[in-house]
């Protein structure tokens, strides 16, 4: 299956540090986040799985070549997020307008809201600006979640880059922003890992670094994190079927 997670134009303009170390490169997708706090798992991939098999999800992943994973997430109100990736703007825009006209994902909705708590229930739209790696060797997730002060964005993704640069040992990462959504949240970025364990030895190994100290105290006066959560991919439902 193809990734899953975002592409972007945000960051065109960056230099990738001429040392010959380079990790980070732009992302590849778009795509949408849908947070829920589920309260019956079973019948919420039962909704989902249904609707995947149904002729309306079948055209409209064909035609824009729309992703679909499911992820389990442990640390937050929400238990779990659906994201639907794209390749580009122009997918997701075809994509929408073919999903949204289906009666059943008007059932698919009112499924997974019958399975959910409706008022907690969050839907974010986002880009990948950038990334290290393929997340989709890695089994778990660390997901932090944070605000970027309006404008500094660029500021961010460059110091975000030149720390990643500089890491001797890194599993898949990425940067996503955020360009709509409720419960708003500017940006988040995720580190993956084979195991729990694993991903946990290597954050804290990087933590330890001179380029990590470096970077926190550059994007301090910028940033704001909100939260920190573990992230398990559940299921996917690929477009190439």
């Amino acid at each position: 299956m193809k990734k899953y997670l975002l592409s972007i134009t945000l960051l065109c303009s960056f230099n990738i540090y001429a040392d010959g170390h380079s990790n980070v490169k732009p992302g590849e997708e778009t795509g949408e986040f849908h947070y829920f706090n589920v309260t019956n798992p079973a019948g919420f991939v039962n909704a989902i799985d249904e609707h995947y098999a149904s002729d309306c999800a079948k055209k409209w992943q064909s035609e824009s070549g729309a992703e679909v994973v499911l992820m389990g997430v442990l640390g937050s109100v929400h238990t779990h997020f659906i994201y639907v990736g794209y390749k580009n703007n122009d997918m997701l825009e075809k994509g929408r307008s073919i999903v949204t006209s289906c009666p059943e994902t008007a059932e698919l909705i009112r499924k997974l809201s019958k399975h959910s708590e409706p008022s907690d229930y969050v839907s974010r739209l986002g880009e990948q600006s950038l990334e290290v790696g393929d997340w989709t060797t890695d089994s778990h997730f660390m997901k932090f979640d944070f605000n970027v002060e309006l404008g500094k964005a660029s500021v961010y993704a460059k110091e975000w880059t030149k720390m990643m640069n500089s890491l001797e040992q890194t599993n898949s990462a990425g940067l996503i922003t955020h360009r709509a959504g409720n419960g708003w949240m500017s940006h988040f970025v995720y580190v993956g890992g084979d195991s729990i364990d694993d991903l946990y030895t290597t954050f804290d190994a990087n933590s330890q670094t001179e380029a990590f100290q470096t970077f926190i105290e550059n994007i301090s006066s910028i940033r704001t994190l909100r939260n920190v959560s573990l992230i398990t991919p559940v299921k996917g439902y690929p477009a190439k079927r």
